[in-house]
């Protein structure tokens, strides 16, 4: 649930902080300021957590398709979420309350801002990757629903990146379109471990009847 997490806590921090515009800044911002290091905390943490899952995924995806490009994309995208949390950006006009923006951008400014790149190519590859073996393994619908996901993914990012002005440092709603790619990311991890928890475990309605049935004889 780590990705799901990851976006809650930045619409949170959003509402709650002042002379923040979600619609119109980064998540990213929010590591700017007095209140900058839960932004920060909320990257390493959710990186790490994420990792975690990778090494769950490689022992569930015992063999198959994407059994090793699965947990291996996976585990690069938490990493880049570490970095992301461990070079925070430069602030832009208008956030922290009163910034002029960045002339001269620093090292971690620039390490960043490029980061986001492989950050999205990681995850929406894993994406790929669970498309594939998805459909090797003939379940279509999820198969079609990953594909699916993994052109929203990087379209909503490009949407977003083309909404700001790197030049001027403005944009408006380039905070909505990458908390949109976000809420994808966050919901369709989500469902894809439920799902392999429920496999894992075993656990579907018919199979709880018959468990009852045999409890009651």
């Amino acid at each position: 649930m780590a990705p799901l997490l990851f976006i809650v806590v930045i619409l949170i921090q959003g509402e709650l902080r002042s002379g923040y515009d979600p619609l119109h800044h980064w998540g990213s911002e929010l590591s700017l300021g007095d209140q900058g290091w839960i932004q920060i905390a909320n990257f390493i943490a959710i990186g790490a957590l994420t990792i975690t899952f990778a090494v769950g995924l490689r022992r569930v995806l015992a063999g198959g398709p994407g059994a090793a490009a699965i947990p291996l994309l996976t585990g690069a995208f938490g990493l880049e979420l570490i970095i992301q949390g461990i070079f925070t950006a430069d602030p832009y006009v208008g956030y922290p309350v009163g910034s002029k923006g960045t002339t001269d951008y620093s090292l971690s400014g620039w390490v960043h801002n490029l980061n986001m790149f492989p950050t999205f190519a990681a995850l929406t590859a894993a994406v790929l990757a669970v498309a594939y073996r998805s459909a090797r393994n003939r379940e279509l619908a999820w198969a079609v629903l990953s594909v699916i996901v993994a052109i929203l993914i990087p379209a909503a990012i490009v949407v977003a990146a083309n909404s700001f002005d790197m030049d001027t440092q403005v944009g408006r709603y380039h905070g909505l379109w990458q908390r949109i790619g976000l809420g994808i990311t966050g919901i369709w991890y989500a469902l894809y471990a439920v799902r392999l928890l429920r496999r894992t475990l075993n656990i579907s309605p018919r199979a709880g009847q018959e468990v009852r049935g045999v409890a009651a004889r």
